[in-house]
């Protein structure tokens, strides 16, 4: 009688197989259990390091936190791309502050603070049309964040660098406080006019600009042609209805009207005379001859005639 033997190679085969599975199940969930304690004793580290003010610190653990999420080709916390985006934004990483909070965007981890990070962020790297759009989310969604009144005037400014006419002149009447008092946002605002050819709109800016300084450059140039032409205008007018009738009763009007047309030259001349001052430029000096001549005074108007030719 043949006794079998009960070890035959087919189930020593099959023993080591189930051995080898075994041990390596045991060996990955070792493994696993042993990277969910790094990711844990990192989270806590970073956490602490923010916690305590180290900022610098805690950016580079939360950076490694989300390398090792990537590594293991986990899903990564919005709130962990968001509170990294916010850190480099406080450490003035522009570039990180970008990659992390667009990353934030996709998870929907936004807020208001880190709508003003990326607009703040993409200023900081000249994309105009990017900036402008974080600060429309802004003025949009937050109308009564802390950060309104800067954020509105900031949006204000880039839609005149973008030549968005209708939109800063829309955006104006919104803007927080009374921002006639600050002179460069007054300029922009005389711009947008005068793109739009709001002409008697873009007279009334001008003039509040010279109330806060009589030597702004744009509003005084504006002005200054305005009162020039339009005095000119009413003179050769004038004049030449005279000259074709010349009637009593037409003399009598071209009187009636000169002190007006005096004081159009006479505002002209003083501020030509600025600008001249700030630049001499012969453009400016032949204004001012002829609005000399016509003022009857010869010895001025020969002056600047002379710096006109010069």
């Amino acid at each position: 009688m043949i006794i079998k033997n009960a070890f035959c190679p087919s189930k020593i085969v099959f023993m080591r197989q189930v051995t080898f599975i075994f041990i390596l199940s045991i060996l990955l969930l070792y493994a696993g259990c042993s990277t969910f304690r790094q990711l844990e004793q990192l989270s806590e580290k970073a956490d602490t390091a923010y916690q305590e003010d180290r900022k610098k610190e805690a950016l580079e653990l939360y950076e490694q936190l989300i390398e090792l999420h990537e590594e293991r080709e986990e899903k990564v916390d919005g709130e962990l791309f968001y509170r990294t985006g916010m850190l480099a934004y406080e450490l003035g990483d522009t570039s990180k502050v970008i990659e992390y909070l667009e990353l934030a965007k996709l998870k929907s981890e936004v807020d208001s603070a880190s709508i003003v990070a990326l607009a703040k962020s993409y200023r900081e790297i000249d994309n105009l049309s990017l900036e402008i759009n974080h600060l429309e989310k802004y003025v949009e969604r937050y109308p009564e964040g802390d950060r309104i009144a800067e954020m509105k005037e900031r949006y204000f400014e880039t839609l005149v660098e973008s030549k968005n006419w209708e939109q800063a002149d829309e955006l104006w009447p919104e803007l927080e406080g009374d921002p006639y008092q600050d002179e460069e946002l007054t300029e922009d605002y005389f711009v947008v006019n005068k793109a739009l050819d709001n002409e008697e709109k873009a007279n009334e800016v001008a003039k509040k600009i010279l109330e806060l300084n009589a030597y702004n450059e744009k509003a005084l140039d504006w002005l200054a042609r305005k009162y020039y032409y339009q005095a000119a205008e009413v003179y050769k007018r004038e004049m030449d209805k005279y000259r074709e009738h010349r009637s009593y009763q037409q003399y009598a009007h071209l009187k009636d009207i000169w002190d007006d047309i005096h004081d159009d030259f006479r505002t002209a001349k003083t501020f030509f005379e600025r600008l001249y001052e700030m630049n001499p430029t012969s453009e400016y000096a032949g204004f001012l001859a002829d609005i000399y001549e016509r003022l009857g005074n010869e010895q001025q108007s020969r002056y600047y005639r002379q710096r006109a030719n010069d």
